[in-house]
């Protein structure tokens, strides 16, 4: 019966006969000769460690970076009062810009977001919301204040004032939700509000099926 070695035992072997030949080197040779002796055995070695065990060399894959975290929200429609715990929104409306808000252009159409702001803390309070008008693929176009202090805020405990913001919406854009971020607190809760066909403009409501 034939006798196969094994692979363990064939890198045994290969370890020995390097081994030998590196002892029989060695010992014969001048100090030159024995210190280039040690380096070819250790290149010998590096290279049969190489091929015994290649995981060893294989550099760790690279984590494919991630996107941000998504916010923490409060949820509700046009008609909601929402409270993120510092400040509370109430009476919202969006309608189509005048023409003194905005001169349409390229099928453009100018939107108008207002809402009423309400201090919810103990403490007098100042702030500045950015907005976002995002539709359902996740879109979002970026709102603005038409005058400096339209999205500023700043309160005593309970009191209220009027925040208004403007988008300029693309030909064909349908969105589904607004995303308010108070920027006293810019890493949320932020504010989801969700749009209805019915919230809409006639230019920006979905066609009916």
């Amino acid at each position: 019966m034939a006798y196969v070695k094994s692979d363990s035992q064939t890198d045994d072997s290969l370890k020995s006969a390097l081994r030998l030949r590196f002892s029989t080197t060695i010992y014969k040779g001048t100090k030159m000769q024995r210190a280039s002796a040690i380096a070819l055995f250790a290149g010998a070695m590096i290279c049969v460690l190489t091929q015994l065990s290649p995981q060893a060399t294989d550099a760790a894959a690279t984590p494919i970076p991630g996107g941000a975290n998504q916010l923490n929200g409060i949820s509700g429609g046009l008609a909601s009062t929402l409270f993120n715990g510092k400040v509370r929104i109430r009476k919202m409306t969006i309608r189509t810009a005048t023409a003194a808000e905005y001169q349409p252009s390229s099928g453009q159409t100018g939107l108008m977001f207002s809402c009423l702001v309400s201090n919810g803390t103990s403490k007098d309070r100042s702030g500045q919301f950015s907005a976002a008008l995002v539709d359902a693929d996740g879109v979002a176009v970026d709102g603005g204040p038409l005058h400096v202090y339209d999205a500023f805020y700043s309160l005593r405990p309970g009191a209220t004032a009027r925040v208004t913001l403007r988008f300029i919406a693309p030909a064909g854009f349908k969105p589904v939700k607004i995303l308010l971020t108070d920027q006293a607190g810019p890493t949320g809760p932020v504010f989801r509000i969700n749009l209805k066909a019915a919230d809409l403009p006639v230019a920006l409501a979905p066609a009916a099926t």
